[in-house]
């Protein structure tokens, strides 16, 4: 009797264990979740960990609809930003030019989404100017600059702070640039 009850409690804990994590698997993220690892990929972009965390986050919000171009968009921003974490610079070339044509279709698709713009502005603000990314940095500056001041994020206080942030900072360090 006792093999019995302590087996029928193993398998209740089992049970209960496979449920919640269904359940934790099936719940949606949150474009505020996307967000924060994305803040927390340019806060460390040399963080393996960090980056992977909004690669996987970006890949689980998007799920299958990657054409969307927003969707598009993110995923490649995400996967851009993994070149930052590798050590060998023909990986970091071959993972960035990879995915700089998905990020620039998106934004031709979607040339007013704000998001996308900020995507582009981080990377080409961030990467070295040899690999003459930077054409569209005053642009995407005042497309960013323009929702920040419409409300764009104010459903997003941390991003909304976020943006602001890092615009100060590039008109602070601009003339340094």
């Amino acid at each position: 009797m006792a093999r019995f009850l302590a087996a029928t409690s193993v398998l209740l804990a089992l049970s209960k264990a496979v449920a919640c994590n269904v359940v934790t698997a099936q719940k949606p993220l949150s474009l505020n979740e996307v967000r924060s690892t994305y803040r927390a990929a340019c806060v460390a972009p040399d963080n393996s960990e960090v980056v992977t965390s909004f690669i996987h986050t970006s890949e689980q919000w998007v799920g299958t609809d990657s054409n969307d171009a927003f969707a598009k968009g993110l995923l490649a921003a995400a996967r851009m930003m993994r070149a930052e974490t590798l050590i060998n610079p023909f990986k970091k070339l071959r993972i960035f030019n990879a995915q700089r044509e998905p990020l620039e279709a998106a934004i031709t698709a979607a040339p007013n989404n704000p998001e996308l713009r900020l995507f582009r502005l981080s990377i080409q603000w961030s990467i070295p100017f040899f690999l003459d990314y930077s054409d569209n940095m005053d642009e995407d500056l005042d497309h960013v600059a323009a929702a920040l001041k419409g409300g764009y994020w104010t459903d997003d206080a941390e991003q909304e702070d976020f943006v602001l942030t890092f615009l100060q900072y590039i008109n602070h360090d601009a003339p340094q640039r």
